[in-house]
């Protein structure tokens, strides 16, 4: 599954979602955030000088990414979180 990084729509692979031209990552300043559906992209995205996608200035810090974990939790020490280290197994 891919999911917008803003409003949370999904497809259900990669593949579609490059078909579908959803943008793989875009910037607000100096975040990488993404991937972003066509519909955020076209409303709420531009392309830079450097040829990246940003975020449009009018919405720089209001938009909450669904790929960042809720402030409220953030900092909770009390929270059952678990640190998962993924890696690769050389034979």
């Amino acid at each position: 599954m891919v999911r917008c990084a803003i409003c949370g729509v999904e497809v259900e692979s990669i593949e579609h979602a490059i078909q579908s031209n959803w943008v793989s990552g875009f910037f607000e300043y100096d975040a990488e955030h993404g991937p972003a559906c066509p519909s955020c992209s076209e409303r709420l995205l531009k392309v830079a000088e450097d040829g990246e996608f940003e975020l449009l200035d009018e919405y720089r810090g209001k938009i909450i990414y669904l790929e960042e974990p809720p402030e409220e939790h953030a900092d909770c020490d009390d929270c059952a979180m678990e640190d998962v280290f993924l890696g690769f197994i050389l034979n």
